[in-house]
C-alpha cells in the first residue's frame, strides 16, 4: 500500500490492521483542530510514499472514539506500531525525523525487508509497548498449527533500543520458557516470574525455534496479564450512593507538540 489510508469509522479498524498481515502497520491518531497533527501530516504522508512496505493509516479520534478509547489514546498526535495486529511500540509528538527513526527501527529488524537475509528458520521477534508500568504474572499464546509454535522463547523487558536477531541471541533473558503442547491450549497460561516483571514497560519476545523445526512460526494470539504498577486503592474512595454520567471530551495544546485529550465523566454523585 502506497498512501495513507483514513479509516471513516470504527468498523474498518480492525479489518485493515487484518489485511496489513506481518507487514508493520504505522497508525496516525489525530484530531481536527490540533496544529501539531496539521504540522506533522505531509511528513507522514511523504512516509507513506518513502516506505512502501509499510501501512500507513490515520485515526480521528472524534470520528472513531471507540477504536481511541481502546488503544487508549491520551494525546494527540500518537502513532501506534502494529505488526500482525499486536501492538509493539509508540511514538508521540510532531518531530518527523524522530518518527522516521522509529520507523527505520522496525524495518531495518524486519526480517521479510531483506529478502537476502540469511535468518535461521523458525525465528521471531516481538516486541510489544506498554501506556503505563506494569506488573506481570503470566502469558498467554495461541496458534492454529502445533507444529509451528514457539518451542524456545527468551523474554527480555525495558531494552533502551530495538533488539535484533544477533542481539537476542547473545543477550541475557530476564526469563527463558521451554514451551510444550499444553501451553497452547485454550484455558492454557503461561507463568511468568512475578519478582522479575514488577515495573515492566515494554516487552521483547525472540522466538527461537518452533515444536516441529518448522521454517516459519506462527502464533494467532499473544497476551500479558498483570496489573499496573500505580493500581487504585478502593479503600481510599469513599462510598458513592447514586450517579449518572455522560462522558463529553476536552482537548488543550502543550509546548511538545501534543494534544491532550481528556474524557471527562459528568456525574451527580451523593457521597456518605
Amino acid at each position: 500500500m502506497v498512501g495513507v489510508k483514513v479509516i471513516g469509522n470504527d468498523s474498518e479498524f480492525q479489518p485493515e490492521l487484518t489485511a496489513a498481515g506481518s507487514r508493520l502497520a504505522v497508525v496516525k491518531f489525530t484530531m481536527a483542530g490540533c496544529r501539531p497533527c496539521v504540522r506533522i501530516s505531509p511528513a507522514f504522508n511523504m512516509l507513506s510514499n518513502k516506505y512502501p512496505h509499510v501501512v500507513f493509516l490515520e485515526v480521528d479520534v472524534h470520528v472513531c472514539q471507540a477504536t481511541a478509547a481502546a488503544n487508549n489514546i491520551s494525546a494527540t498526535p500518537t502513532f501506534l506500531f502494529f505488526r500482525n495486529k499486536v501492538r509493539v511500540d509508540l511514538y508521540q509528538g510532531a518531530d518527523a525525523s524522530g518518527l522516521e527513526e522509529k520507523i527505520k527501527q522496525h524495518v531495518e529488524n524486519d526480517p521479510g525487508s531483506n529478502e537476502d537475509s540469511d535468518i535461521p528458520k523458525g525465528y521471531l521477534l516481538v516486541t510489544m509497548a506498554f501506556n503505563q508500568p506494569v506488573k506481570l504474572y503470566s502469558m498467554k499464546l495461541q496458534t492454529s498449527d502445533f507444529a509451528q509454535a514457539p518451542k524456545c522463547v527468551k523474554i527480555f523487558i525495558n531494552l533502551p533500543r530495538s533488539m535484533d536477531f544477533d542481539d537476542a541471541e547473545r543477550s541475557e533473558a530476564t526469563q527463558t520458557l521451554d514451551l510444550a503442547e499444553e501451553d497452547f491450549k485454550d484455558d492454557g497460561l503461561i507463568p511468568l516470574r512475578y519478582v522479575k516483571f514488577q515495573n515492566v514497560q515494554s516487552v521483547t519476545m525472540f522466538v527461537k525455534n518452533n515444536q516441529g523445526d518448522e521454517e516459519t512460526t506462527k502464533i494467532n494470539y499473544l497476551t500479558f496479564i498483570g496489573t499496573p504498577v500505580q493500581a487504585t486503592n478502593m479503600n481510599d474512595f469513599k462510598r458513592v450512593r447514586s450517579g449518572i454520567s455522560t462522558n463529553r471530551v476536552s482537548e488543550y495544546s502543550t509546548l511538545d507538540g501534543t494534544c491532550l485529550l481528556q474524557y471527562v465523566h459528568n456525574v451527580l454523585v451523593e457521597i456518605e
